[in-house]
């Protein structure tokens, strides 16, 4: 599943976490470890996890050095055996010797799987003409000047970009907006649905002037059937479109359109993998898209054939090489094919490798690989005799082990994907921030059950690699009992928040990696989300107020909180301003996705996507109850100038009319998501309209409507 819908505490949702704010989106007591706890006792059948790893392959030892925290644990990360396929016998071989694992385990439930059955490898999907070509309307384009500075998509790594619903070159912008029941553009060219009596939800990417904001129009829309698109990347006269679709099966579309005319993009490449979304990075003028496909095929009785892995190229389908298929020899849990897609954004070839894997999660890439996590939850008395087993359903094994997350590193250059190694590290990864390369080492930040002096409690560590995955040292039990929130690596700094009912910032030095060191831990009141350095030696964090509770070791959350840490070269941590938004019930997108943050290093301007909740007077709570929710009023954006004295908000925009509240108003398609600075424009962008306002009076200066 996405990325971004990874629960903070490490087990997945139902389904990917909405990019558009929702009210309601998290209910209850910011305390979320206490429901992780009792769903993991329920689990194990009220057995707490004990510390163990999987052990090294045979003939394999570790080298390791540890660096703990605390002197409660030992458990360590370690490398693991990888190996590929020399002929389709061997890896059908290999599938059937693990085919009882995940035939138990459907029967019992099968709630890892990801997508829909399997198509054969003889099958071919076909999506009709309209959705593999753009319908557009040729608008005369007028000779634009050269734009000035303009935001990018916030990405982590700087040269590795990282798709998004919203993209520009800094004179035009690129909007994907989905759920279109049916697509007009500026002509009036209509899409028609080709599956009579299905669902003619379509999805489209409208290509617009931009700069100058005088010039605002659309110039052509891009439009796929029965789709959800998930992202696009741009290049030089090219548009990638990744999308998702359903027909008997989860598909997983990468489309490739030359865009030397913007008024008529032309469909210049396709690949279509039958699997679910994991990742995607533009690297190298390459587009690199990480994909699972089910390993199994199951019939009316639950029972489990192995299947071999394929895509489909220009509508023909293609079986992967075996010698391209990777694997563990140890017989780890496996569930999906986790493909590595490389496609060149200039002639749409394409490569793809794979590696057995269980459920894939999280991505991280740096500037040359490309680390890709499982995590194994629940270990139970192996049937099969698969160590790290999920699938069984069998018998809890007298020594239960705790989850682990398996991360195999894949180098990439040019489009080249090679598999270098994998390994495995106690706990679960948050998210791809709790990553990080810096020097030829890879740092992991994880959360595990633990039990420190007799108690069942939580751990969080920290764990460096060499490139062969081999542990070099770690930091356990950081905040025994705490659940970990958010982490930042910033050079040979990391930064670490945890949360129960204040919020430690931790800061830690890198700068030894055989020894790292807590330089500092910063206690705040509520907690941050998601950490980003804006300058050198500060770090804005956003994330939610909370308010301790009269009784329980856990707080209340209350309205949305940004906050300037400021890093002193010695290593100490000051909190240089809180800055609270709205009531109980306020949120933000950038709370669970970092694209919607927009900052303007030429400027120091931030702007924040802000749903806001507000109390009335009438509202009241008693001291032994949680505060009250407020009511939604407005949302818009939030604009900010920021400093090292703190912030200064400098204007709102909002897409609703002046005249109407937000929780009175009939549209349901003027939420912000996502906004653009160029030069001195703001462009806000909802799933309706792009708005174009100006800096530094935030008038509107035009407004352009969205299929």
């Amino acid at each position: 599943m996405p990325e971004q819908a990874v629960l903070r505490a490490g087990f997945y949702s139902p389904g990917p976490l909405p990019t558009a704010m929702k009210p309601g989106l998290r209910k209850g007591l910011v305390s979320r470890g206490t429901a992780v706890f009792v769903l993991a006792l329920l689990v194990v059948t009220g057995v707490i996890a004990a510390l163990a790893v999987t052990s090294s392959p045979k003939g394999q030892t570790s080298q390791t050095t540890t660096t703990t925290a605390s002197s409660f644990s030992t458990v360590t990360a370690l490398p693991q055996g990888l190996d590929s396929f020399q002929s389709d016998s061997q890896l059908q071989s290999y599938m059937a010797a693990n085919a009882k694992s995940a035939q138990n385990y459907d029967r019992a439930g099968g709630g890892f799987f990801i997508g829909g059955p399997m198509l054969g490898v003889n099958q071919v999907a076909v999506f009709g003409a309209a959705s593999n070509g753009p319908v557009a309307a040729a608008v005369s384009s007028t000779s634009t000047p050269s734009s000035p500075s303009y935001t990018g998509t916030n990405v982590q790594v700087q040269g590795v970009d990282e798709p998004d619903i919203v993209k520009t070159d800094g004179t035009h912008l690129f909007v994907a907006t989905n759920n279109t029941a049916s697509v007009s553009n500026t002509k009036g060219v209509t899409v028609v649905n080709p599956y009579p009596g299905s669902n003619p939800s379509s999805a489209s990417v409208t290509i617009m002037n931009a700069y100058p904001a005088s010039s605002a129009q659309v110039l052509s829309t891009v439009t796929i059937l029965n789709s959800s698109i998930l992202g696009m990347e741009i290049a030089q006269n090219r548009l990638m479109v990744i999308d998702q679709r359903y027909s008997n099966a989860t598909y997983v579309g990468l489309a490739l359109y030359d865009t030397t005319n913007l008024a008529l993009p032309k469909l210049i490449g396709n690949v279509t993998v039958a699997g679910s979304y994991v990742a995607a990075r533009l690297a190298q003028g390459y587009l690199y898209a990480v994909i699972q496909q089910p390993s199994y095929r199951f019939d009316s009785e639950g029972n489990a054939t192995g299947v071999m892995p394929y895509l489909i190229e220009q509508n023909a389908d293609t079986q992967l090489r075996p010698s391209s298929v990777y694997y563990t020899p140890n017989n780890a849990q496996i569930s999906d094919y986790t493909m590595v897609v490389s496609v060149d954004m200039t002639t749409g070839s394409q490569s793809t490798l794979s590696v057995l894997t269980g459920p894939s999660s999280t991505v991280y890439v740096s500037t040359s690989n490309i680390y890709v996590v499982y995590s194994n939850f629940r270990v139970y008395e192996a049937a099969d005799d698969i160590p790290g087993d999920a699938f069984t359903g069998g018998v809890i094994s007298p020594a239960v082990e705790q989850q682990n997350s398996t991360i195999f590193r894949a180098a990439y250059l040019n489009g080249t994907v090679t598999v270098q190694a994998v390994g495995s590290v106690p706990g679960n990864v948050l998210n791809q921030f709790s990553m990080n390369e810096y020097d030829g080492y890879f740092m992991v930040a994880t959360s595990r059950f633990a039990t420190i002096s007799g108690n069942a409690t939580r751990s969080d560590d920290v764990y460096v690699l060499n490139q062969n995955m081999t542990q070099v040292s770690a930091l356990q039990n950081i905040a025994p009992g705490e659940n970990l929130y958010a982490v930042r690596f910033v050079g040979d700094m990391g930064y670490v928040v945890t949360f129960e009912q204040v919020d430690p910032l931790f800061t830690i030095s890198f700068a030894d990696v055989t020894h790292p060191v807590i330089l500092s831990a910063l206690k705040v009141n509520g907690y941050s989300d998601y950490l980003q350095q804006l300058f050198p030696g500060y770090l804005i964090g956003v994330g939610k107020d909370t308010v301790a509770a009269s009784n329980g070791n856990f707080a209340y959350y209350l309205g949305v909180k940004l906050s300037l840490f400021h890093i002193a070269s010695d290593g100490t941590s000051s909190d240089v301003q809180d800055y609270m938004i709205g009531d109980r019930g306020t949120d933000s997108p950038v709370l669970t996705n970092h694209l919607a943050l927009t900052f303007d290093p030429a400027n120091n301007v931030t702007v924040i996507p802000i749903l806001l909740y507000k109390v009335s007077g009438t509202q009241t709570a008693s001291p032994s109850s949680p505060p009250p929710y407020g009511s939604p009023v407005w949302q818009g954006a939030y604009v900010f100038k920021v400093n090292s004295s703190g912030f200064t908000l400098i204007g709102m925009v909002s897409q609703y009319p002046a005249n109407q509240n937000y929780g009175d108003s009939p549209n349901n398609d003027l939420q912000i998501i996502r906004s653009v600075i160029i030069g001195n424009d703001l462009y806000t962008i909802s799933g309706g309209e792009v708005m174009v306002s100006d800096l530094s009076s935030f008038s509107t200066v035009a407004t352009v409507a969205l299929p």
